[in-house]
């Protein structure tokens, strides 16, 4: 069951919401206000990688690292991906 993130278009409030089915989506209000003026976000994906034997899950160096930090009034996220750079 996906986790959806949305912004409220009228306050500006970012939230999360479980929806169960596709169509609830359409139905979404602010959590804070309670406007129906909502946009979905792009969020990053949560992922486990087994480097191990089966049913162990690690996290090798490899991986993504994540980093938050704030953007203004919200809290913003920013993953490095290997073999990925700023140019």
């Amino acid at each position: 069951m996906p986790i959806h993130e949305f912004r409220c278009n009228s306050c500006d409030h970012v939230f999360e919401v479980l929806v169960m089915q596709k169509d609830e989506i359409a139905n979404i209000k602010c959590t804070r206000c309670q406007s129906p003026e909502v946009q979905k976000l792009m969020s990053a994906p949560n992922m486990a990688v087994s480097d191990g034997p089966p049913g162990r899950v690690t996290s090798p160096s490899g991986m993504p690292k994540v980093q938050h930090h704030s953007c203004g009034s919200n809290s913003c996220s920013a993953i490095e991906l290997p073999g990925h750079s700023k140019g």
